[in-house]
This record gives C-alpha cells, structure tokens and sequence, in this order.
C-alpha cells in the first residue's frame, strides 16, 4: 500500500468522523431539556445507529455515504420518540391503536 493510498485512507476516515461528530452534537443539541443520561443514551443510540445502518441505505439509496450517516444519525431520534410514543398510546389505550392499524391497511 504506496503511502498516497495510506493518506486518502485517513482522509476518507477523519471526514466520515467528522460527519459522525457533527451529526452527534445535532442530536445532543436537540435533546437540550433532557436528563444528562437520557441526552447520553439518545445520542449514542443515534450515533450507533447512523454508524452501522448509514452505509448500507446508502449503498441501497444511491446516496453518498456520509451525508446518509449524518442523515440517520440525526433522525435516529425521531425515530425512537415515535416508538416511544406509539407504545405509550398502545399502553393506555389498545383499542384506538387497533382501530388505526386496520384503517390504515384499508380495513373497513
């Protein structure tokens, strides 16, 4: 490996952590309210998240890679607090959920 290779190897590495770090603060700038350990698991969950799954919808999309890295890293959020929320209105009330679940497939 001629030492040109080594140095664009690095390079492509220090960007896509950049890109990772920048995505990082978005999310814990976004979480700005929150306990520190909860800002901390939120951010770290989206960040593993956008690091292992980034590259492979990327791949699949088309896309380059860090800007979809970057992209699931800041909308791994979203994502969790729409879990959250679907699971929350499923604990109070499983009936309404239900009811949604079978229109939105066009039940009648």
């Amino acid at each position: 490996m001629g030492s040109e290779a080594v140095i664009e190897a690095t390079e492509s590495a220090l960007r896509t952590a950049l890109a990772i770090l920048g995505a990082i603060l978005l999310v814990w700038i976004r979480t700005d309210g929150l306990a520190v350990i909860a800002r901390m698991g939120i951010t770290l969950a989206s960040a593993a998240i956008g690091y292992a799954a980034g590259p492979e919808i990327a791949l699949w999309m088309g896309t380059p890679e860090r800007l979809t890295i970057v992209g699931v890293t800041v909308l791994g959020p979203l994502a969790l607090e729409t879990a959250a929320a679907t699971l929350l209105w499923l604990k109070r009330d499983p009936r309404q959920l239900a009811e949604a679940l079978r229109l939105w497939r066009g039940g009648k």
